[in-house]
């Protein structure tokens, strides 16, 4: 008969290796070939356990640290009971895997940890969900995080890394099944299992394949490797913390779990390149849009650096392989997603410069105990392991004040998008294409707003028209109607700004404008017009071919924003023929009629086109008269 250990290593080759070899047909083989190994063990393991009289009260002692007699048959069942779990899991048998996961951590002798997991949980995923509506589930997680008793078997140097397992699998089963709180109680107690060893253990950790070695080894097992598996482990607890916290409504403990992850693979150099990479420009999104831009600019800056770092590997790579050209893809696509988020960085930062230029209420003590804050968090939030200073002085971290620092942030963002267009190309990626030429525009837009000059800022919508204007050529609306809405409705509103930029120029001037100036006006009018009759047609019900009696809550407001602009639109209009300029101005009072109309019938969506329907209100009463007073001059 074959030796324990190797049974034992027969089985997890069939489980960690061969098993990924299995036939679509029989996606299972080798996992079940390696459960019959593990109930084959398990039996054997409990019959010498039975040999050697053990008292069940005496099943969380381990001898001489698990390493000799009855200590080491007991961690050895549980590691077998384990794995019989995680096979069951991976099989989707999920009750059956819970008990064996359950199973393994009583042998070792941690039922607390199993009544922290599932009787124990003082917070509902409902509770929390409600708590998370209304921005207080960071609090409630915080302050029902309970802490139980440890048992010392459950923190021993040959158990401790099958206790945490268990508890991170039992974390993983839980969220599966969307009972997130759960998942929390057992993620928790592996952090607590990893910090108590820390804290008590002065012997270094095993790995759970060291219980199954040859018996020359049993009392010489690799330290190192232990503590590495050990620590690959809590860096999984925590990447799974982030998971659930994301689920349970807590973002920032998410962000702060997706960093800590982050950082301990740095640390420990142990991870993808590439997945590293797009993770951590993934995370400093969430960063910019808590207006901490230090911090997403570190992070972004980080993924840059690692991204060269493994950018000569990938070049090097001559095997023409499909694994070497999913690699290469993987690598390129990265590199624009990286980029991306490089432009959205650069694009967030200039519209919140907008936003801070017009100043609502300056509270200016409050504003600098914030960034005081903020300053401390950055250095917490730093990967001491990279220097990035070359890349983060490339950008700015603060909003800024004038033209020439937005035209600076401008050409950064413009350059990365760009570099990320060339990846995603209208042809292969038409969705992601549209989208970055859209933030493209923005740029363009926000950029706008520090200019002081009416006739270059004009050219800045021009361009944004020349972006916006070719994807609806190419776009077909009947596969891209929602897109085709938003470019439809950005081309009106750039139009409209254009109109205005040069309205403003006239008046800036003589007051009147020349024969060239009114046929620009009026061209740009009527191409604003035109868009956001576009838009509109864009909604009419299928079957009447008209505007529908109510808008869907998603879009009743752009519409009748629309319809807004369409009457301002008309009034804006220059003519010379006074006949024309009666019908102008009919229809634009018939579109702030429309406006009115809805909105008495429709009262809810008052309160939404407050400031919008107060000018509706007067224009339907002034237009009629300026009408008849036009009448009567032009008699």
């Amino acid at each position: 008969m074959a030796s324990v250990e190797d049974q034992y290593q027969k089985a997890w080759q069939l489980y960690q290796e061969e098993s990924h070899l299995d036939p679509d047909s029989e996606p299972y083989k080798s996992k079940y070939a390696a459960r019959e190994i593990f109930e084959e063990l398990k039996s054997r393991l409990s019959k010498q356990l039975d040999e050697d009289d053990v008292d069940d009260g005496d099943e969380g002692t381990f001898t001489e640290e698990g390493v000799d007699g009855v200590g080491l048959t007991r961690a050895r069942m549980a590691a077998v009971v384990y794995h019989l779990g995680v096979i069951a899991v991976d099989t989707e048998e999920f009750s059956t895997g819970e008990e064996h996961l359950n199973k393994a951590l009583t042998i070792i002798g941690d039922d607390d940890g199993i009544a922290s997991g599932v009787s124990s949980a003082s917070v509902g995923d409902a509770e929390l969900a409600s708590a998370a509506l209304s921005g207080d589930a960071e609090s409630l997680l915080s302050v029902n995080s309970e802490t139980t008793s440890v048992n010392p078997t459950a923190i021993n140097p040959s158990t401790v890394a099958l206790a945490i397992s268990c508890h991170n699998q039992l974390g993983i089963l839980w969220s599966n099944r969307a009972m997130y709180s759960t998942a929390k109680c057992h993620l928790d107690r592996a952090n607590t299992l990893y910090d108590e060893f820390q804290k008590q253990s002065t012997k270094a950790p095993r790995t759970l394949h060291s219980l199954f070695s040859s018996s020359e080894r049993n009392n010489s097992w690799d330290d190192n490797s232990g503590a590495v598996a050990l620590e690959k482990l809590h860096t999984l607890t925590f990447y799974y913390l982030a998971q659930v916290y994301g689920h349970l409504g807590a973002p920032d403990k998410s962000a702060w779990y997706c960093h800590s992850t982050l950082q301990r693979q740095l640390a420990s150099k142990d991870y993808d390149p590439v997945d590293w990479s797009i993770n951590a420009a993934t995370l400093s999104q969430f960063y910019q849009g808590k207006d901490k831009f230090r911090v997403a600019r570190h992070l972004l800056a980080s993924a840059s650096k690692v991204l060269l770092g493994h950018e000569a590997e990938v070049d090097t790579s001559q095997t023409d392989t499909d694994d070497s050209t999913h690699r290469q893809e993987k690598f390129r696509q990265c590199r624009a997603d990286v980029a991306r988020c490089w432009g959205r960085y650069c694009l967030v930062l200039l519209q919140v410069s907008c936003d801070k230029a017009i100043p609502e209420n300056p509270q200016e003590q409050s504003q600098h105990q914030q960034e005081s804050e903020e300053e401390t968090l950055d250095e917490q939030l730093e990967f001491l392991q990279l220097e990035v200073s070359d890349l983060e002085s490339e950008v700015a971290a603060s909003p800024v004040e004038n033209f020439d620092e937005a035209r600076l942030l401008f050409l950064s963002g413009l350059r990365w998008l760009t570099t990320a267009r060339q990846y995603y190309t209208m042809e292969d990626h038409a969705s992601d294409h549209v989208s970055i030429t859209q933030e493209m525009s923005h740029l363009y837009k926000a950029l706008a707003f520090f200019e002081p000059s009416d006739e270059r800022r004009c050219k800045m919508h021009k361009r944004r028209v020349d972006l916006l204007a070719a994807l609806v050529q190419e776009l077909n609306p009947q596969y891209y109607l929602y897109v085709c809405r938003q470019i439809n409705y950005e081309l009106a509103e750039t139009y409209s700004a254009m109109m205005d930029n040069k309205l403003d120029l006239v008046e800036a001037g003589t007051g009147d404008p020349t024969p060239p100036q009114a046929k620009k006006i009026n061209s740009l009018a009527t191409s604003s017009i035109q868009h956001f009759l576009h838009y509109l047609d864009s909604l009419k019900d299928e079957t009447t071919g008209e505007q529908p009696l109510a808008y869907s809550e998603d879009s009743v407001r752009p519409a009748l924003v629309a319809w807004f602009h369409l009457g301002r639109l008309w009034s804006k209009l220059i003519a010379t023929d006074p006949q024309t300029k009666l019908q102008n101005l009919a229809q634009s009072l018939q579109n702030y009629k429309r406006i009115v109309e809805y909105c008495d019938k429709h009262t809810h969506c008052q309160p939404i086109m407050a400031q919008e329907l107060a000018i509706c209100r007067e224009m339907v009463q002034l237009l009629p008269l300026k009408m008849e007073q036009f009448r009567i001059l032009t008699r």
